[in-house]
């Protein structure tokens, strides 16, 4: 017998052996076996008379360990002939390099014994070889003995075992076993496994397979080559879904949880490069928390990889679904997309919608008009706010919490979200444009239209055609009272007469609006004031002095005097004179510009260059999105506008009638759309 002691320490070794995955470390042997030319290999479980595990058996058909191997191979930890070797002597990919993993029954039981029987110069010989828990550094290798009556081949028993593992022999267990050496039983079909007396066959539990091509990701200090990425959906129940990661295609090296959203898919995904083999090589793939920035660039790109194809994998399960609703008349949507903001809503609806079919046994037993109802509101909820949707399933589809949370994360890692949030958002803008431009310059509007009551309703929620700056703004009733009163003072003193219609009566003073702009400083205000003036009106240098007067007299008013106050103007009307266009074309001042002081600056615009300004500001990704809208949509949006206010008035003047004799002190300050039913125009998020 030769006794050999290892050249190292206890210690070094334990935490060599050591694992936190007693699956892994059968795995080892398994590919020890492997590596050896083994073509069927057995992993058995010795039961007490209880039941109970004793004992953990490996026995393999490869090419067994010579005394020449065993007494280079065990003496050194880290020296192995498979560092020299890229291939076995069937040209099988190599596992191993380190000839570390015969030390990993550590973490499983006491006591490690090889019984090896090899053919050497036509000749049959067997040795054995034991390693204790409690003394790594010692392997004891018999003499070598003829034989004629053994095939070549290790049988390896690890006992008896630390504790109980029991639950080895859970389905769980042998999935996660199963998946660990599905590409190399794939790709070397005469390889036989067997687990606890079944054998592993991935043929007949793949439910799916794909092949992603070699790609190269740039990393911050390297160039990783030849990523490549295979997924394999599984028939059976897979708990621990991981990212098993190899150096060359149907080799495991070491595996991590794959952390991608994938509702109701049963996977495993490996990814292969050179690059992880080096990361192997230094003992870092096992390690959860390695921070190699490297390391994480390729897992970030192997995860985004899988959680797009994951992604399409869905949409495709909801095809069919989908299919079944159009049949029934109960689809939300009609024909094709008419563009690419209304084809990413749909994707993320057709999810919803499965998603609901999947886990709403009320939604599954509503007849035809519940479902075409529930299915409008689950597709104006996605439009509109897309970030609420997971939920709007908790709370009328009572899906489970897991399922919210990974159809959240489903929306929030492809960014469809705020994908569907932003080409909402550009959508109803480029349509409000289109509303706006036939209003001010179809001349069967242009002549006809007001600004109090229709073109105020389309500016006070869309303020962000004044600039991205005024995106949100907020009523500001006093402050718009405060401009209604000054009008009015500023009438009296110039000694203007109130001006009449053709038909004899009063027409209304122009229309005023006051906003506030949100800041973070609540010590700090800024306004924004508009004077709107219809399409057809043309001012002169007479209004635009009136419109000084008035600018100065606004920021003097009481209500508003702060020294940390900004002021934002605008005046905007059909067409000015040349007299105008003299006073705000300015060398040196952007166009429209009027005034510019620390604290305040007023423009005047035509409503032509407005809608100009903001074409040119949305052009590009208008564009890009193909967002198109029909003369149709444009009159019927304009016609809602109109029958809306002339509501809203007829309900002012209801009231009014109801409450004659009554004092309305503040009566004509307030705009009279404020009583109008809800509009049907697009509006942006405020």
């Amino acid at each position: 017998m030769t006794i050999l002691t290892v050249k190292a320490q206890q210690d070094h070794l334990q935490k060599v052996a050591s694992t936190r995955d007693p699956v892994k470390a059968l795995a080892e042997f398994v590919w020890n076996a492997l590596d050896a030319d083994a073509t069927a290999v057995d992993v058995e479980f010795e039961r007490n008379a209880l039941g109970g595990l004793e004992a953990i058996v490996i026995r393999d058909t490869g090419n067994g360990i010579s005394h020449k191997r065993a007494t280079q191979d065990f003496e050194n930890v880290g020296a192995s002939w498979k560092r020299q070797a890229r291939r076995t002597r069937k040209q099988r990919a190599v596992h191993g390099k380190e000839g570390q993993g015969r030390l990993r029954f550590f973490s499983l039981a006491r006591k490690a014994l090889w019984d090896s029987c090899y053919e050497e110069e036509g000749q049959r010989f067997r040795l054995a070889i034991e390693i204790s828990a409690d003394a790594l550094k010692t392997a004891d290798v018999s003499d070598p003995e003829s034989t004629s009556d053994c095939a070549t081949g290790t049988v390896l028993r690890l006992g008896p075992l630390k504790e109980t593992f029991d639950w080895l022999t859970d389905e769980e267990m042998r999935s996660d076993f199963s998946a660990i050496f599905a590409p190399y039983l794939l790709q070397y079909p005469d390889v036989t496994i067997t687990y606890d007396g079944r054998r592993i066959d991935p043929t007949t539990t793949i439910d799916r397979a794909m092949d992603f091509p070699a790609q190269v990701v740039i990393c911050p200090n390297r160039v990783v080559k030849d990523v490549t990425i295979k997924v394999i959906e599984w028939k059976v129940n897979v708990e621990r879904r991981k990212i098993h990661f190899g150096g060359e295609s149907g080799v495991v090296l070491g595996s991590q949880a794959a952390n991608v959203t994938a509702p109701d898919f049963n996977f495993s995904a490996y990814a292969y490069s050179p690059f992880f083999q080096e990361i192997a090589d230094a003992n870092l793939l096992d390690f959860d928390g390695l921070n190699d920035p490297d390391f994480t660039r390729v897992v970030d790109y192997v995860r985004e990889t899988l959680t797009d194809y994951f992604r399409m994998r869905q949409a495709e399960r909801s095809g069919e679904l989908i299919e079944e609703l159009k049949a029934a008349g109960v689809y939300p949507y009609v024909g094709d997309p008419k563009d690419a903001v209304e084809s990413r809503e749909r994707q993320v609806f057709d999810i919803a919608t499965h998603a609901v079919s999947s886990y709403s046994r009320e939604f599954k037993k509503a007849d035809n008009s519940l479902k075409k109802m529930t299915l409008s509101l689950l597709r104006e909820a996605i439009r509109h706010n897309p970030e609420s949707i997971s939920n709007i399933l908790h709370a009328v589809f009572n899906l489970p919490k897991n399922r919210q949370d990974e159809f959240a994360g489903l929306l929030n890692k492809t960014a469809l979200a705020s994908i569907i949030s932003a080409s909402s958002l550009i959508a109803d803008r480029v349509v409000l444009l289109e509303v706006l431009k036939g209003i001010v310059f179809d001349p069967k509007h242009r002549r006809t239209v007001k600004e109090r009551g229709e073109l105020d309703i389309l500016i006070r929620d869309n303020t962000w055609v004044f600039g991205e700056n005024f995106h949100i703004t907020l009523a500001e009733r006093g402050l718009t009272k405060v401009m209604a009163r000054v009008s009015q003072e500023l009438a009296i003193k110039t000694g203007s007469k109130k001006t009449r219609k053709p038909d004899g009566k009063i027409g209304r003073v122009d229309s005023f609006l006051g906003r506030v702009v949100p800041y973070p400083d609540k010590n700090h205000r800024e306004f924004l004031l508009l004077e709107l003036k219809r399409p057809s009106l043309r001012v002169g240098r007479k209004e635009l002095d009136q419109l000084e007067d008035y600018v100065n007299a606004i920021k003097s008013q009481p209500d508003f005097i702060n020294t940390q106050t900004d002021w934002n103007f605008f005046l905007v009307t059909g067409e000015y004179d040349d007299a105008v266009r003299e006073r705000i074309t300015q060398s040196g001042r952007p166009v429209g510009l009027f005034l510019e002081k620390p604290n305040h600056k007023v423009w005047v615009k035509s409503w032509a260059e407005l809608i100009r300004e903001c074409e040119a500001r949305l052009h590009f990704i208008q564009e890009q999105l193909q967002i198109e809208v029909t003369t149709e949509e444009i009159e019927d949006r304009i016609s809602h506008l109109k029958s809306s206010i002339l509501r809203g008035e007829k309900s002012a003047q209801d009231a009014s009638e109801g409450s004659a004799g009554k004092s309305h002190p503040e009566a004509g300050t307030e705009f009279q759309h404020r009583q109008a039913g809800p509009l049907e125009y697009p509006s942006s998020p405020s």
